[in-house]
Order: structure tokens, then C-alpha cells, then sequence
């Protein structure tokens, strides 16, 4: 008689083990358009557990998969075989110090931010999906949000990682730590090309494509911890991190302004920069509707500018000059300066993505592959002006929102998955914006990583040499390809 993959792990794992027909249909799917059934998910109890499990599946060369909410976009967390979910146990704030924060990879973004706020700190980095993705789930993603422009990534802020390996074995890494077997390995692996990789990767401010190496070894040092950012799960799995944390700015204030159209206010960024605002976001009327917002009109579009200081002189200077500088081309929708109206209008930018989640036009839906790409500022207005002639072009109605500020659009068109002639047009689409994108040294994603979505484009990026750093890094981390193949390195690709 066969024993199922869910009764041996119940007789390995302490942690609940799922494989019945309703609970594999759940995990199935996420916040992407793909749906893949598990084998089994598993809620471990602690690293110990995991251990236990990684083991078992690396003796059988099965694929595990970590997940915390299930908020990626682009099938991270999607498998065909063994899902381990942290957010049931292993969700626990560990401690909280004066300038660090210790978590394992379950806890909720939104949880942790209100113990942080009671001590008067924050942890920069602020996804639209804050209120309900995990901590593991940003680290695997590189996640950012509206303040990144200010503050940076889920990268810059990570200081330490401890992990469990595909073969079951426990690792620590944190910053100049090369005497842990894996991290002495990846220094020897990535030092001869220091100057490759600080050559190869695109001049903008957020990147989540490929491996980071770029964060972890430069002529600051040896970081390999960073390594995990971004990664997706590829390289191991985290069971507790450690994060840099900030005081929470005494002063903040935020102003949205209200432009004739997307390519006014992408003349308005370069300016709006010069005034060092802690976030600039913008909205297009694509992706909200009008009768849902009187403020935006059949054609317009919003920027929300947020300016913070512990000075509030500073605040206020640097809010009169960006008003005086834009009032000859955009008008002041709204302009708050108290945490409840400030929160109130971020939650509209926030339900952007909710809202375009939504959306439906008969059997068509917006789909995202183009819908995270990053150039520099500068590029802006003839990067927009390009995407609106390719939708133009196709006939093609989209939604378009983003972090202007980063360069950093989010836009998808509108189409059929079950017509074979729109889903091709689509690839047709992110070849020539990709293209287009990579020849201006950007980035194909700032922060929603590659997923099964990107991960063919991965090599077009940086190129075969990079990439052939990247299927090395891969191999030494996960020798047998078991830590959720199939994202990073494509599955055709040893």
C-alpha cells in the first residue's frame, strides 16, 4: 500500500499537516492568475519542525515551498508539492530593541507596525498589502511601498537571517559573517566578479529581479544575508529575521495634487524631487473610478507628496516651495497635516491595487507581467508616452498606478487569459516593454519580484554571464533543486 506524502509528514511534523481535497484547492492559489495543487501544506511549530520536515523532503527530493499570506502576484508561493505556511505559528514578534526589531517570517506587516508605532518606531518599507502579508513574505520579495523613494527596500533594512537549508541543515547570516560554511562559499564564488556585478545591475532605486549580489558583496562589504532578499524562497528558509527600525518623524505632510493627465505630471517629478519629498506616488484615472472620486477627472491624474521631518520648519519650506513650483500646472486637491487625514488618504492610494483586482470588462481582467517595471526619472515622460502608444496601438484598455518617484509604474493591460490570440499578444507586449526597459538600464521589477511570470526574462536582464553567477549562487545554496524550483532559475535550466 503507497503512503501519501501528507501521512509521512504527519509522522514527522509536530505542526498540522493539510492534504484533503478542500485544503490543497485553498493553497492553490494567490493573489496571481495561476492555480497549482499542492501535494500537502504543512504549518510548522517552530525551526526545529522545519528542520524535520526540510530533511524528510530533501531524502525524497521533493519541493517545498515556503508562504505567508499569499499575497504574491506572480506565483511565488504556488507548488505542486509540499507548501510550508509559517503564518499559523511561527508568527511571533521575538523582540524589540532601541534600534532592531527580531520577528519570525509569519508575523503580519500590520501587526507589527502598531507594536513598533507604541514605542515610537517603524519599519520603513510599507506595501499596498501591509495589513495582511507577512514579514517572510517581503523578505522574499524585496518588498518596498510609497516610502521606499525616502527610505529604500525591504534590503536595506535587513540585518540578519536565520535559516533552514534544503537539506535541513540551520544557517545564520548577518553582515561580514563569512565563516558559516554557505556564506565562506558564496564569498569565494562572488569575489572574482565584484566589478561584473557592480557593472551589471541597472542605476535605479528599487530592484527585485534575479538575486541582489549587488547588495552583498561591494565596496562597503560582505553581506550575506542580503543574498535572501528577493530570492523568493529559492535559497532556504528564513525562520527569524532581524531589521534595522527608525523613529517614527515628528512631523509629516502630505499633499495631493491633481494633474490634466499622466503625462503632465510625469513632466512634474523632476521638480517635485529637487524638494526631497519622502514619498511621491502617483494615480492615474485608469485605476480608479471617476464616480468613486469626484477629485479625479476622465482624464486626470493624482500625485500624492509626502514630506516628514523631526523639523517642522523643514516640513513646511519644503512644502511651500513644491505648492509654489507646481501651482502653474497642477492644482492642490487636498492637503493634510494630522495623522487621521493623512492615514485616510493613503488608504485610497493604498486601494489602488484592490480596486484594479477587481476590475472586469466581460470576460477580460487586467493581468500582470509588464506591471512593475523601474526606470530612471528622467526617462519617465518618454517611457509613459511609450506605453500609452503600445496600449494605443493594441487597442488595449489598462490601468496604470505606481511609484513616480522610483520610476517605478505599475500598469496592466486588460485581456482575455482564455483567448490563445490575447495571451499571446501579451507576451508580444512584455517582450518590446522589456526591451525597451533594459535598454535604458532599468529594471523589469522594483518590488514584486519575478514569480513564474518573469522568470524567463530573468537572463534578457543582466545577461548570460550574471545569470550564470545566478545559477551558481543557486547551486550551492540548493544543490538538488528542491527550495521552490522553478522561480529564479527557470525549471529547463541546470
Amino acid at each position: 500500500m503507497t503512503v501519501s506524502v501528507g501521512e509521512e509528514l504527519r509522522r514527522i511534523a509536530k505542526g498540522e499537516v493539510l492534504d484533503d481535497e478542500w485544503s490543497r484547492e485553498i493553497y492553490s492559489v494567490d493573489a496571481s492568475h495561476y492555480t497549482f495543487l499542492p501535494s500537502a501544506v504543512v504549518h510548522p511549530t517552530d525551526r526545529h519542525d522545519l528542520k524535520q520536515i526540510c530533511q524528510y523532503s530533501f531524502a525524497k527530493g521533493l519541493p517545498v515551498t515556503g508562504r505567508g499570506a499569499g499575497t504574491g502576484l506572480l506565483g511565488q508561493s504556488l507548488s505542486n508539492n509540499v507548501v510550508i505556511d509559517f503564518t499559523k505559528h511561527m508568527n511571533q514578534i521575538i523582540e524589540i530593541e532601541d534600534n532592531y526589531v527580531l520577528v519570525e517570517p509569519g508575523v503580519v506587516k500590520g501587526l507589527l507596525d502598531r507594536e513598533l508605532r507604541r514605542k515610537g518606531k517603524f519599519l520603513p518599507p510599507d506595501p499596498a498589502s501591509s495589513n495582511y502579508c507577512t514579514i517572510g513574505g517581503m523578505i522574499a520579495n524585496n518588498s518596498s511601498g510609497p516610502h521606499g523613494l525616502f527610505y529604500g527596500s525591504t534590503i536595506n533594512f535587513l540585518e540578519a537571517v536565520k535559516v533552514v537549508y534544503a537539506d535541513g541543515s540551520f544557517g545564520c547570516l548577518c553582515k561580514m559573517k563569512s565563516h558559516e560554511e554557505r556564506a565562506a562559499k558564496l564569498l569565494k564564488l562572488l569575489s572574482p566578479y565584484t566589478k561584473l556585478i557592480q557593472s551589471g545591475y541597472p542605476p535605479v532605486t528599487k530592484n527585485s529581479c534575479g538575486y541582489r549580489l549587488d547588495a552583498v558583496l561591494n565596496d562597503k562589504g560582505f553581506y550575506p544575508h542580503k543574498v535572501f532578499a528577493g530570492s523568493e524562497g529559492t535559497l532556504g528558509l528564513v525562520t527569524s529575521a532581524k531589521f534595522k527600525i527608525l523613529d517614527i518623524p515628528l512631523y509629516r505632510h502630505l499633499l495631493v495634487l491633481g494633474f490634466e493627465n499622466l503625462i503632465a505630471a510625469t513632466f512634474a517629478v523632476q521638480d517635485i524631487l529637487s524638494f526631497s519629498p519622502t514619498a511621491l506616488e502617483m494615480l492615474d484615472h485608469t485605476a480608479i473610478s471617476p464616480q468613486k472620486n469626484d477629485s479625479i477627472g476622465p482624464t486626470g491624474c493624482l500625485l500624492f507628496v509626502e514630506f516628514t521631518s523631526n523639523d517642522l520648519k523643514i516640513v513646511d519650506r519644503n512644502l511651500s516651495l513644491c505648492r509654489n513650483r507646481t501651482s502653474d500646472y497642477s492644482t492642490a486637491i487636498e492637503s493634510a497635516s494630522d495623522e487621521q487625514s493623512i492615514q485616510r488618504i493613503w488608504a485610497a492610494r493604498k486601494g489602488a491595487l484592490n480596486n484594479i483586482m477587481r476590475i472586469t470588462v466581460g470576460s477580460r481582467r487586467p493581468i500582470g507581467l509588464i506591471e512593475d517595471t523601474v526606470v530612471r526619472t528622467s526617462f519617465l515622460h518618454d517611457y509613459v508616452l511609450y506605453l500609452q502608444k503600445v496600449y494605443l496601438e493594441n487597442k488595449l484598455d489598462y490601468v496604470m498606478y505606481g511609484h513616480l518617484g522610483d520610476g517605478n509604474i505599475h500598469t496592466r493591460p486588460i485581456i482575455d487569459l482564455n483567448s490563445p490570440r490575447e495571451v499571446q499578444l501579451i507576451e508580444s507586449i512584455a517582450d518590446r516593454v522589456f526591451n525597451k526597459v533594459i535598454k535604458n538600464r532599468g529594471t523589469i521589477t522594483g518590488e514584486h519580484g519575478d514569480g513564474l511570470s518573469r522568470v524567463g526574462y530573468i537572463c534578457r536582464m543582466y545577461g548570460e554571464a550574471i545569470f550564470d553567477i545566478f545559477k551558481q549562487v543557486k547551486h550551492l545554496f540548493d544543490p538538488t533543486c528542491v527550495m521552490n524550483p522553478g522561480k529564479k532559475i527557470p525549471l529547463n535550466i541546470s
